[in-house]
């Protein structure tokens, strides 16, 4: 079993190995594991927003 941490509320979503995601213990969100090699930005609901500041580094 494992933690990470929530995307709504930055509480703790309790992951077990043999599942493919899990429940945050304080807002009740729900997480998917990615993929293997996927990065963050195929699944996060905040991907475009962190696009877009990566993007004005650039700059």
């Amino acid at each position: 079993m494992s933690y990470v941490v929530c995307h709504s509320c930055g509480g703790s979503v309790e992951v077990w190995s043999d599942e493919d995601g899990g429940e945050c213990l304080d807002c009740g969100a729900k997480w998917l594991k990615p993929d293997g090699g996927n990065s963050c930005l195929e699944y996060c609901e905040y991907a475009d927003k962190c696009r877009e500041i990566v993007a004005s580094r650039k700059h």
